[in-house]
């Protein structure tokens, strides 16, 4: 029997852990013991009952999809090497047929990848929709040493996540956050020059201080609605902007005159467009997980709780007064 996490309702206080026959394994399946799984906040979304256009709506749910820990048993396809390995399944998949957040679970064989052997299980659980998430900043960008990336929202994982790319290229990261203690934490441990509080200070003044008024090469933005104006005029000629969230609404107004005159590229992104391009997976993972074996990619864990503290976790999640990500260790 297997112990998973599983939605009853709406609410954190519906979840439960529920014992669990885990099915028959198919042909290109692994069964793997969880050692560690990330929660993130579109998982709490859903245990609000919030779900996407088109999601299907279950009595009972199960959650996540970003976990590390061992293979136990393989389908008859899969190769017997991955038996006895310490695992990183890429996600995202479909949480509902691929759940990660229980004790034991099965994984698509097509997304393993065996851990670095200086990585732990809590890094590893933290490393995928971060950095693949980020990715394009170094593989789309033609970002050049020294110039400039705004980073909106950059003390969430993905933001780290695209810190450390942004880096890789000898870019200069420009950090946006809300909070003044979260600006001051981020500044400390990412040894950032720059970073805006957005509740404090316009960002368009102080990028052009920043920048000497050229305005930044690469803009990565979570946010989207009406940000989206100001970030056509912080951009510099030839600046590609992507968007990758929604998180402050879905329509806006902005001037395509901008748009066209600085010869900008706005581009809408989602992880998932990686992911499921083998071989653009399959470059991404090879290039993370070496820079993850030299110690140049550190996910920040803010913190770990047992899985029977399932409700503490999300409650804390919840909250948002951290950096870093939330691990379940079985």
């Amino acid at each position: 029997m297997a112990t998973l996490v599983r939605v009853h309702g709406q609410g954190i206080d519906q979840l439960q852990l529920d014992e669990v026959e885990l099915r028959e394994l198919a042909s290109n399946e692994v069964r793997m013991t969880v050692k560690a799984s990330r929660i993130t906040g579109d998982q709490l979304n859903y245990i609000k009952g919030l779900r996407l256009p088109g999601e299907a709506i279950h009595e009972i749910s199960s959650l996540g999809y970003e976990a590390a820990g061992i293979v136990t048993a393989i389908g008859k396809s899969v190769d017997e090497k991955w038996l006895g390995k310490r695992v990183m399944p890429v996600g995202p998949y479909d949480f509902e047929r691929y759940p990660s957040l229980g004790d034991d679970i099965i994984v698509p064989a097509s997304r393993l990848v065996e851990i670095p052997d200086n990585v732990d299980f809590t890094a590893a659980a933290s490393t995928w929709v971060p950095y693949l998430t980020a990715y394009p900043i170094y593989s789309q960008s033609n970002l050049k040493s020294g110039d400039y990336v705004l980073i909106i929202a950059g003390t969430s994982a993905v933001g780290q996540a695209a810190i450390d790319l942004a880096r890789e290229l000898g870019a200069i990261p420009i950090v946006t956050t809300r909070s003044r203690r979260k600006a001051a934490q981020l500044r400390q441990l990412k040894q950032l020059n720059h970073v805006i509080i957005s509740d404090e200070e316009d960002l368009v003044t102080k990028i052009s201080e920043i920048t000497v008024g050229k305005g930044v090469q690469f803009i990565f933005d979570p946010i989207g609605g009406n940000t989206l104006p100001d970030l056509l005029q912080v951009a510099s000629v030839g600046a590609k902007i992507y968007e990758y969230g929604i998180l402050g609404g879905s329509e806006c107004q902005f001037s395509a005159g901008l748009l066209l005159g600085k010869g900008l590229t706005l581009k809408g992104w989602t992880v998932s467009e990686l992911v499921e391009d083998d071989l653009a997976r399959s470059q991404a993972v090879t290039y993370i997980c070496e820079k993850l074996a030299l110690g140049d990619f550190n996910p920040t864990i803010a913190k770990t709780y047992p899985l029977n503290q399932i409700w503490e976790a999300y409650r804390k999640l919840e909250e948002n007064d951290f950096l870093g990500t939330i691990i379940i260790e079985p």
